[in-house]
């Protein structure tokens, strides 16, 4: 068996396995590159897909009585399923130009024994990009897709700024000055999201142990099963893969603490290597239809990037950070404990920027808005009570 055929069975067996990633897979390879047998297993399970039914007992009575026996069938049942199989496209696109290729130099030396001149251009034809939509069949297809959840925050001034929630599909950064609370916000957003949806948090910065105890002591926790947590795998590819498997068991929302913890492949520069995590945090957001807050640090002299990589926040869909506020007596201390400046640096949801001055309560570590008339506004966290409840 050649390695084209051995790589297009593990991939189509995989897609039966990990059926969310089929569009992901898809959406970067072109349907040229499966053989006959395999384009008529790809259109099986994308006809079963359709119909929510796609399972190998699906799949398998779904194949003719001669199809069921065939030994390119049964050598693809046999296979072992690849989680990471959105991988493998550009290796399924090199082995068929291998094959191509191979075949177009024995098509040259027989034509020369024959003394036949070919058509050099028709040995080389590229592999066709995947089918182009006109802008009527996108109107279509938005108009018939499911509308995206929105992650309602329960924190005031961001659900006003973003119209009610966080659309998913967004990487956001928070960045802000050193201690004045870039992941005591993340953690909020997302113990408040908790309570009616699944979440993710890579807790990099400080042990599970240690959150724990801050959790223990306060009286309205996370929804403790709704809350997963990641204590270790730091390197990139690891923490794509986790949100992967996190996202198979239905978590949407991450908060991953923080960009100086995550460790990436060693490139030509720091810039790149910088680089290398933002894209692709980015491009999982897209393709799973997730939403990730990543802690980031900036340095003093750019504090609208993320330190190391300005392609970071090009990447970014949203930019919040967080500043100190001057004390109400200098004397005293350096920063004011009971307030912070948030600014919305970056809105590609709903183009909305702010700059707001907003309370925040050392002893419970939350923030909130703040009244016209200088009193804050005590946030509720009664999570029991929401009604609002986002379907997923």
């Amino acid at each position: 068996m050649d390695t084209l055929e051995s790589l297009e069975q593990e991939i189509l067996l995989s897609m039966v396995h990990y059926k969310e990633d089929i569009d992901e897979f898809l959406a970067i390879t072109p349907r040229q590159v499966f053989s006959q047998k395999g384009s008529v297993i790809l259109e099986k399970i994308l006809t079963l897909q359709g119909k929510k039914a796609l399972s190998t007992h699906s799949l398998m009575n779904a194949l003719t009585t001669e199809q069921q026996s065939d030994e390119y069938v049964l050598e693809l049942f046999s296979k072992a399923p690849n989680s990471s199989f959105v991988n493998l496209s550009q290796e399924l696109i090199t082995a068929y130009k291998l094959k191509m290729q191979k075949a177009n130099g024995l098509k040259m030396i027989k034509a020369s024994d024959n003394n036949t001149l070919l058509d050099l251009s028709m040995l080389d034809r590229a592999v066709e990009s995947n089918e182009y939509k006109n802008l009527a069949q996108w109107i279509d297809y938005y108009s018939t897709r499911p509308e995206q959840p929105k992650f309602k925050t329960k924190v005031g001034f961001l659900d006003s700024v973003f119209d009610g929630g966080i659309e998913v599909a967004q990487l956001v950064l928070i960045s802000g000055d050193p201690e004045a609370g870039k992941t005591t916000l993340g953690l909020q957003v997302l113990e408040n999201i908790s309570h009616y949806a699944k979440v993710g948090f890579f807790s990099f910065e400080f042990t599970i142990e240690q959150y724990i105890r801050a959790k223990q002591a306060e009286r309205k926790p996370p929804n403790l099963d709704n809350m997963y947590i990641i204590n270790e795998g730091y390197e990139l590819y690891t923490i794509a893969q986790n949100i992967k498997n996190l996202y198979r068991q239905g978590v949407k929302v991450f908060l991953i603490d923080s960009q100086m913890r995550i460790t990436s492949p060693n490139g030509r520069n720091m810039e790149e290597e910088e680089s290398l995590k933002f894209s692709l945090l980015a491009k999982l957001c897209h393709s799973l239809g997730i939403l990730v807050f990543l802690i980031v640090q900036t340095s003093k002299s750019d504090r609208d990037n993320p330190m190391g990589s300005k392609k970071g926040g090009h990447e970014a869909s949203i930019i919040i950070r967080i500043e100190h506020c001057k004390p109400e007596i200098e004397a005293l201390r350096e920063f004011s404990e009971n307030s912070r400046m948030v600014i919305l640096k970056k809105n590609k949801q709903t183009g909305k920027h702010f700059k707001e001055k907003v309370a925040f309560d050392p002893n419970t570590r939350k923030f909130a808005s703040i009244e016209v008339g200088g009193a804050a506004i005590t946030e509720s966290v009664e999570m029991d009570k929401i009604i609002e409840v986002v379907s997923i």
